[in-house]
């Protein structure tokens, strides 16, 4: 009896001491649960994640699609490009056939080469050179017309030179007349002097009877032929001085005449020069436009032509080509209620869906514009269109990039804020409380 009663007291014992350890553990159970709780709560209520607006878009081109025309039209050669490809600028997408445009350019060519070669000889003779030079190149570019050139120089020197040397030799003459009609005054005056002397003399004798009369008549029939003799000397070299004179100006006005022909002739050239070397632009201009080239770096959208050797008429719209450029952009669609908090310069992340993001990753971008209303789409729905412009033009490493080209689909996130990991939990819970027991 007194066994079963210590053995009791022990028992007790036992069971208080478990129940008091029990007792401690759920205690420090709930001091950790509640401890986890509020770290919690303090963790989220200060950890913030950033609050983004996602919507769909495509890539646009920054610029408006370009359709590359033919001027003058004309027979396709050749066809370079296929709708896809991508293309640089000025390179060559489309060869009509130049044969009349090269023709015409050949024929203006020549012409202007002859224009050039008579240019030097009329230059040449306004000098009066003795010879013509011709401009480096021209002489092989048309022989034909230095050859004839030269020949007509050489002719108009030749009877230039032939003239004068007549009028020079009769100025010569004249000269040499004048001279001997100096030298006969000279002549007359030195023998007019003793003969009057010598008449003095007679008429002295005849007067006291010496002398017979004849012979003093004799003496001044001679005074008066040789009188006779230097006025007609003084007569002829006022006349010779006149042809020397003369002989002189009409060497004159050969050389004058040759240098005027020249000049007017030349001036009438550059006329023709300048009129053909117009013509020979837009020849050359005509040649150059058969090479269809792009104007701008983009991609082949599509080629209007397939065939080699059609006919294109003038103005026709041979090829469209999506720019492609140093600006990326995205047109996102963005639904009314989600719109409230975007910006123009809202951070974007974009993810272009025909590229793995987990991949290549996404794009960085901001916000360029946003659209001023809604739209309404095929299916009714009413969103606003805001375009988004990357900081690169492709994915993937600078060394082989990927293209991104327009009209490819991608999902973008813009940035609108940030907010506590608190306030997204307790968010549905604060809107639900707020429209609780309004339900009619």
């Amino acid at each position: 009896m007194f066994r079963n009663n210590e053995d009791n007291e022990f028992i007790n014992d036992i069971s208080g001491a478990e129940m008091v350890d029990r007792n401690g553990t759920h205690w420090r159970l709930l001091f950790v649960l509640i401890a986890g709780i509020a770290g919690f709560l303090v963790w989220a209520s200060v950890y913030e994640i950033e609050e983004v607006t996602r919507g769909l878009g495509r890539v646009i081109p920054s610029s408006q699609v370009q359709v590359v025309q033919s001027l003058e039209g004309g027979i396709v050669r050749s066809i370079d490009v296929a709708e896809g490809d991508m293309v640089e600028a000025s390179q060559v997408l489309m060869q009509l056939d130049d044969t009349g445009f090269s023709a015409q350019r050949g024929e203006l060519l020549e012409k202007q080469s002859a224009l050039l070669a008579e240019k030097a000889r009329l230059e040449a003779e306004a000098a009066l050179a003795e010879e013509m030079t011709f401009p480096p190149g021209l002489r092989a570019e048309n022989p034909l017309a230095t050859a004839a050139e030269e020949e007509v120089f050489l002719s108009r020197r030749t009877q230039l030179t032939q003239e004068i040397t007549v009028l020079e030799n009769r100025l010569l003459q004249r000269k040499a007349e004048l001279a001997e009609l100096g030298a006969l005054r000279s002549k007359i005056a030195f023998t007019l002097e003793p003969l009057d002397a010598e008449i003095a003399l007679s008429d002295d004798l005849f007067q006291r009877g010496a002398l017979p009369q004849i012979e003093l008549l004799r003496l001044k029939s001679r005074r008066a032929e040789l009188a006779g003799d230097l006025i007609i000397a003084d007569s002829s070299e006022a006349r010779i001085e006149a042809s020397i004179r003369e002989a002189e100006s009409q060497i004159d006005a050969a050389r004058a005449s040759y240098i005027s022909s020249a000049r007017e002739r030349l001036a009438r050239l550059q006329v023709e020069l300048a009129v053909v070397l117009e013509s020979l632009r837009a020849a050359e201009d005509r040649v150059t436009r058969t090479a269809v080239r792009a104007p701008t770096r983009g991609t082949v959208n599509t080629v209007n032509v397939s065939t080699v050797g059609a006919v294109v008429q003038p103005g026709a719209a041979l090829v469209e080509i999506v720019p492609i450029d140093d600006r990326l952009l995205i047109e996102v669609d963005i639904r009314p209620q989600d719109v409230a908090f975007i910006s123009p310069g809202a951070p974007a992340s974009v993810k272009i869906t025909a590229y793995d993001y987990l991949i290549y990753g996404a794009l960085d971008g901001t916000v360029e514009r946003i659209g001023a209303d809604t739209i309404e789409n095929a299916q009714g729905e009413q969103f606003f269109r805001i375009v988004v412009e990357t900081a690169r033009t492709s994915l993937g490493p600078e060394e082989t990039p990927l293209q991104i080209i327009p009209g490819m689909v991608a999902s973008v996130d813009i940035q609108t804020g940030r907010k506590s990991v608190l306030s997204y939990i307790g968010k549905p819970v604060l809107r639900a409380s707020s429209e609780a027991l309004r339900e009619r």
